[in-house]
This record gives structure tokens, C-alpha cells and sequence, in this order.
């Protein structure tokens, strides 16, 4: 009888430990360890910052072209103390600061003074993370529909039947690996 009794048990163990083993080995079938992700930069959260170096794609015929061609580099900056604003400097009117909107790149630009004292009309800042465009767009309203509409109408800078018709100001620029341009 005790032969018997120690039999059973030793099968009743023997059976759990069989069972244990392809219950590890039918999750390992289904799932596989993925490696770790890379640590988020702060370059791939905000995508915008960085410099960006202007090239006029004609003649200068107004003085903030001759302006623009003089200083040549466009710099955005995050904000010290608030991670949803980003400065820019570079541009004619000097400093001015820009909120983010719709992550992870496309800012609304309120109307302001800049530490010169000019004016800096409301406006919208948008990269195209895909073709590494930098637009900006000022003296136009922020749409919080489409805030990207406003590139549309500067397709062909040199296309005078694109230009908005309520005297606005279209300025695209661009980044691209080999080259930046800027087109008016």
C-alpha cells in the first residue's frame, strides 16, 4: 500500500511538472522580447529646434529681403521654462516667441513686440517633418482648422495669382540635407 501511495504521488508530481513546462513553452510560441526602444531626444520630441540657413531664390527687392539675406540663419530655441514654447530668432523682426499647437511641429505665433520694439503680426510656424520644410507664415491668422492652408498659397513663389489678397505676407523656407532655401 505504501508502494502504491509514494507511485501516485510521484506521477502526480511528475504530471505538474510536464504541464508547467508547456504552459512556458506556449507563451514563448506566442510572444517574442522585443528589443529596447531608444532613449526620446529632445531633437525628436521637438523636431523644430535647430538653425536654419536662408537663401534667397531671387533678386532682393524689398528691404526686409536685403535683411533677410544679411543675416542668413534662422535659429529656434525651446523655452527655458515652458517646454510648449519655442523662440525664434533670425528673422527680420527680430526675437519672437511661438506656441505649440498640434505636436510635434506645427506653432501659432501671437502678435507681439520683440525686444527692438517692432510689431510681429499673429502668424503660424509649421516643419514638414517629411521633407524638412520650415514655413512661416506671418500677418495671417491662426486656423485652428487647417493651420497648414496658408503654405498652400505659396506653392510657386514667383506665381503672382497665388498671393493672398489681403496684402499678407507668404514666407517659406526649407532645410534639406544638402541645401536650405527660402522662397518669398
Amino acid at each position: 500500500m505504501k508502494n502504491v501511495f509514494s507511485l501516485l504521488i510521484a506521477g502526480v508530481l511528475f504530471s505538474a511538472t510536464a504541464s508547467a513546462q508547456s504552459t512556458v513553452d506556449s507563451i514563448a510560441a506566442k510572444y517574442k522580447l522585443q528589443p529596447m526602444p531608444e532613449a526620446l531626444t529632445i531633437e525628436k520630441t521637438f523636431p523644430v529646434l535647430g538653425s536654419y540657413q536662408l537663401n534667397n531664390s531671387g533678386a532682393a527687392t524689398a528691404s526686409t529681403d536685403a535683411t533677410m539675406s544679411s543675416t542668413g540663419v534662422v535659429t529656434i530655441t525651446l523655452d527655458s521654462s515652458n517646454k510648449g514654447i519655442v523662440w525664434i530668432e533670425g528673422l527680420p523682426q527680430g526675437k519672437m516667441k511661438a506656441y505649440l499647437k498640434q505636436s510635434p511641429s506645427t506653432y501659432r505665433i501671437l502678435a507681439q513686440k520683440t525686444e527692438s520694439g517692432k510689431q510681429v503680426p499673429e502668424g503660424t510656424l509649421m516643419l514638414d517633418t517629411t521633407s524638412k520644410t520650415l514655413n512661416i507664415a506671418l500677418g495671417k491668422a491662426y486656423d485652428e482648422q487647417d493651420p497648414t492652408g496658408i503654405f498652400a498659397l505659396n506653392s510657386t513663389s514667383s506665381n503672382a495669382a497665388m498671393a493672398p489678397e489681403d496684402g499678407t505676407e507668404v514666407k517659406v523656407k526649407t532645410k534639406t540635407p544638402t541645401s536650405k532655401t527660402k522662397s518669398k
